[in-house]
C-alpha cells in the first residue's frame, strides 16, 4: 500500500488538552488527545482520535493501492443463480475446465465435486464500493482459481490450476473481483465486478440447455439485471 505523504502543522490547543493539526490548505484535521502527562519524567502518553480514518478519508482522491493482502477466507461456499442452479466446475478435454450452472441436491454436493468454493477477502483501504475478493474451487484434489481474460476479442471467465496468492502487488488483477451487495434486504445476494475489467460482472447466460458463467458488461449497474445476481451460501 503506497500513500501520499502529508505535511501537517499544529493549529490550535483546544479544550480538555486536545491538540489539532491541519495541512497547508486546512483540509486535513487531526486531533490528538493527551491521556496522561507525566511532568516529572519524560513520558507522555497520547491517544489518536480517528487519526487513520481522518487521513484516509481526506486523502482518498490521491490515494492509490498497489498491493492487496489477503485478510481471511470463507470455505465451502456455494454459488447459485436466480434460477437456484448451482455453479459447477469440472475438468474438460485437453486440460480445459468447464463451468456451468446445474440443478443439484444438497446430498450431491460432496467435497471435490467442483461446487465448494473458497472466497478469499483482501484488504484495500481505497475501495469504497465493495470488498475485493478472489475465488478458488477444489476439483478432484486440485485447486483452481477463477480469472477473467480476453479470448477471440471477447472478455470471458476461465479457471486455472493455482493457489490464490497471499499478496498481489498490482493496482488491478485478473483474479480480483469487487463484491457488492444487491440490496440491504437480500444479505446473501451479491454482484461481482472485475477489478481488471471495470464495468464487467460475473453473470450467467443460457446457451441451449446449459447456463454458463460469463462476464457481462453493465453500463448502469443500478438497473435491475438478475443475470448478474449471485446467491452465496455455505454448505452444511
Amino acid at each position: 500500500m503506497s500513500c501520499e505523504e502529508i505535511r501537517v502543522f499544529a493549529v490550535k490547543f483546544g479544550q480538555d488538552f486536545d491538540l489539532y493539526f491541519a495541512d497547508d490548505e486546512g483540509k486535513v484535521e487531526i486531533c490528538l488527545t493527551f491521556m496522561t502527562l507525566d511532568y516529572l519524567g519524560t513520558r507522555v502518553k497520547m491517544e489518536s482520535t480517528n487519526l487513520l480514518k481522518s487521513v484516509l478519508r481526506s486523502t482518498k482522491p490521491s490515494l492509490e493501492c498497489d498491493n492487496w493482502k489477503k485478510e481471511h477466507s470463507l470455505q465451502h461456499q456455494i454459488f447459485r443463480n436466480t434460477s437456484n442452479q448451482v455453479l459447477v466446475v469440472q475438468p474438460g478435454p485437453e486440460n480445459t475446465v468447464t463451468n456451468v450452472f446445474e440443478s443439484m441436491a444438497d446430498q450431491e454436493m460432496i467435497p471435490g465435486c467442483g461446487v465448494h468454493f473458497t472466497i478469499h477477502y483482501y484488504k484495500d483501504y481505497t475501495l469504497e464500493e465493495g470488498l475485493p475478493v478472489a475465488f478458488s474451487v477444489l476439483v478432484e484434489n486440485k485447486t483452481y482459481c477463477m480469472y477473467c481474460t480476453h479470448e477471440s476479442g471477447e472478455k470471458t471467465i476461465r479457471f486455472r490450476e493455482e493457489e490464490v496468492p497471499r499478496e498481489i502487488h498490482e493496482q488491478s488483477s485478473d483474479i480480483i473481483f469487487i463484491q457488492k451487495s444487491v440490496s440491504p434486504i437480500h444479505t446473501k445476494a451479491f454482484k461481482f465486478e472485475s477489478s481488471l475489467m471495470r464495468g464487467y460482472f460475473l453473470a450467467f447466460q443460457k446457451e441451449e440447455d446449459l447456463s454458463k458463467l460469463i462476464l457481462k458488461q453493465c453500463e448502469n449497474e443500478d438497473q435491475v439485471d438478475e443475470s448478474i445476481y449471485m446467491t452465496v451460501s455455505q454448505i452444511n
